[in-house]
């Protein structure tokens, strides 16, 4: 029998087509038979287990092991690329077999504090930058420069070498070079991407790739780096193209988390500078660097750090520039809805949160600076209206769900006019 954490990894891209609304009615399943076998809805006879609600979510079905919440996100073992958080329930271990090896047994290291992390990954881009890799990297129909980037960017990226051997040796030259600078640290334990095991100290898999991939430093609000993300030159099959620099499950290793990327020192910030939110690392770094008066804050996704994001913003004007597949993908209308909700539970206005919008036929904010392409502030109010009927609906429930937002016409229309800035 397969752990849960692996079976969480092999379903992960099955589930799309659950995260649907409108097989939330109990007893209603139209998936095909074989997903339908494995996955089951939650409903108001069996809710939730992690948010209690009796919508959105699914479990699996051999003997509800895993719940996969789209509300709850703390405390999850991953997000999947549906933005379902993935969590695994303790009690099932009383049915494992004596003979099954158990991800969570192998040794793991806690993160090390953000200044050994900051060196070690600053020197790991110095030893092995993305220039080593410039037709992988730089020149490709995806790389660095297609995306709006100049020469004087690529330092600050690097290139983890397709092969293992190349990444051990790197792995000895980091490991000689923390042990001079740090007298505390005698090994990489603790850093994302690093773990050890009887033959020596490790950098990612122990595998070879075809490519290497680009390294793209992730920084926290004083600009160190706190963790890295990879970007695959190629789609995988599950749909990933970027993954987290994580030695999570292997032994001595350690999970990077999914922090908040920053193109702005905290301490520079002016109070009523407004903070404009995108989703994804790169993202962030080629916005900034086209239109340099912004103050950029990335998250990884549209369903991660929701409460690190309101509290970042507090009191302060917000602009999110969000991909505009919230008018295709039902689940990110989801997500954005209820990322708007608790700044709104938190703020008491929808006056300072703004939605940026651009050419339709440009997806990311990023393009549209690339192309050079006007980038519009609309209201939230706007942005429901633009919405089809059924995203306004989702996005409509998720407003009134958390943040109390009244679901009816009128009411709404008498609430925006109190609470919200016009266009």
């Amino acid at each position: 029998m397969a752990t849960p954490i692996r079976l969480a990894r092999e379903l992960d891209c099955r589930i799309g087509e659950f995260l649907r609304p409108e097989n939330d009615a109990v007893g209603i399943e139209v998936m095909s038979t074989s997903t339908s076998s494995i996955f089951g809805r939650v409903n108001r006879r069996r809710p939730c287990r992690i948010c209690g609600k009796p919508d959105w979510c699914v479990f699996v079905r051999d003997r509800e092991r895993i719940s996969i919440c789209m509300r709850v996100s703390d405390g999850a073992r991953k997000i999947n690329r549906h933005g379902g958080a993935i969590f695994i329930h303790d009690d099932w271990r009383e049915y494992r077999p004596i003979d099954v090896r158990v991800v969570t047994d192998i040794p793991q290291e806690p993160i090390a504090p953000v200044e050994i992390r900051d060196f070690v990954y600053g020197k790991l881009i110095d030893l092995s930058p993305a220039a080593l890799y410039p037709g992988a990297l730089i020149a490709g129909e995806k790389g660095l420069r297609a995306r709006g980037l100049g020469e004087c960017h690529f330092d600050n990226y690097g290139g983890l070498p397709a092969g293992s051997r190349e990444r051990d040796r790197i792995a000895q030259l980091l490991l000689q070079e923390i042990k001079d600078r740090f007298q505390s640290a005698g090994s990489l334990r603790g850093i994302p991407g690093f773990w050890e095991d009887g033959h020596g100290t490790h950098l990612w898999k122990p595998k070879d790739y075809l490519l290497p991939r680009l390294l793209i430093p992730v920084r926290d609000r004083s600009g160190r780096i706190q963790a890295c993300q990879m970007r695959l030159p190629f789609t995988a099959k599950n749909g990933l193209r970027y993954l987290w620099l994580s030695s999570s499950g292997l032994p001595h290793g350690t999970g990077s988390g999914s922090p908040l990327h920053f193109k702005f020192r905290l301490a520079d910030l002016q109070r009523d500078a407004r903070i404009v939110i995108v989703e994804g690392v790169l993202k962030a770094d080629v916005l900034s660097a086209l239109r340099t008066e912004l103050y950029v804050v990335a998250t990884p996704c549209v369903t991660a750090n929701h409460s690190a994001l309101v509290e970042l913003t507090r009191g302060r004007p917000v602009l999110m520039g969000f991909d505009q597949d919230y008018n295709s993908n039902e689940t990110v209308c989801f997500h954005l809805a209820a990322l708007i909700a608790r700044r709104l539970r938190r703020e008491r206005t929808l006056a300072t949160t703004r939605i940026a919008s651009w050419d339709a036929r440009v997806k990311g904010i990023d393009d549209a600076a690339t192309r050079n392409l006007p980038i519009n502030s609309i209201s939230v109010q706007r942005w429901l209206d633009r919405l089809s009927p059924r995203f306004r609906e989702i996005a409509m429930a998720r407003l009134s769900e958390i943040a109390g937002f009244p679901p009816q016409s009128e009411k709404r229309k008498r609430f925006a006019r109190s609470v919200n800035g016009g266009d």
